[in-house]
């Protein structure tokens, strides 16, 4: 596979400890999104936050926040991907020790990207802990190569929806020695998706029974002595 997206990532480190657990299920996390869309490109919501209370308290907590991302010339764009590759060879892999596989990764990741006095910056809104994560990290190095900037001039933003605690406002700097610990974090993390996928695959091969692996030769099979199939 030549794509990985944070869903791919989180399935090769679902065992590791990285972050707390979510604060939602995944559903209400999906539908607050969807709301906040639906609301930034100027279509109506009240129905539903009316018929809601909870939403209806987080999307006024986001508006607090931060009252200029609800601006209509706000030069906002919304869950767009984002993508860029991972150069494998400077971990020393090549294409002949890692064959099949190719000696890159392309990542994608998906975030809302506002320019601010020009230069692009994150903004994250979700009911999640106020802390930078795995995922926030992994799209910072990726909006760092795709618009090609020093680390130092990228910045996340992140709106903090809680349940039943206050919402906050935190931003996260970037630079470079935090890049560059993303970036080998990737390449081990990969490295250990594609070592993950050779096992399996090997196990697979050798599980099988000798007369499924091995090739049919037509020229040794009278066909017809085989019923047909009854349409």
């Amino acid at each position: 596979m030549y794509l990985l997206t944070l869903s791919d990532l989180n399935q090769t480190i679902h065992t590791s400890p990285l972050q707390e657990p979510p604060l939602v299920p995944s559903y209400l996390q999906e539908r607050l999104q969807l709301l906040v869309k639906q609301n930034l490109m100027g279509l109506p919501v009240e129905p539903i936050l009316n018929s809601h209370p909870q939403f209806q308290q987080w999307v006024f907590q986001l508006k607090e926040l931060s009252p200029s991302l609800f601006l209509p010339q706000r030069k906002l764009f919304v869950d767009i991907p984002l993508q860029t590759k991972l150069d494998r060879t400077k971990r020393g892999v090549t294409e002949e020790n890692s064959s099949p596989y190719p000696p890159f990764k392309v990542i994608q990741v998906r975030t809302n990207v506002g320019l601010v006095k020009g230069t692009p910056r994150l903004f994250e809104w979700a009911i999640r802990h106020p802390v930078l994560t795995w995922q926030d990290r992994v799209k910072l190095w990726v909006a760092t190569e795709f618009f090609e900037l020093e680390p130092h001039k990228l910045q996340l933003i992140v709106l903090a929806l809680h349940p039943t605690q206050p919402a906050k406002k935190v931003q996260f700097a970037w630079d470079s020695k935090q890049h560059r610990k993303t970036q080998n974090w990737l390449l081990t993390t990969i490295e250990r998706e594609t070592e993950q996928t050779v096992v399996k695959l090997n196990g697979y091969l050798t599980s099988q029974p000798k007369e499924v692996v091995t090739a049919i030769n037509l020229d040794e099979i009278n066909l017809d002595e085989i019923n047909e199939v009854s349409i």
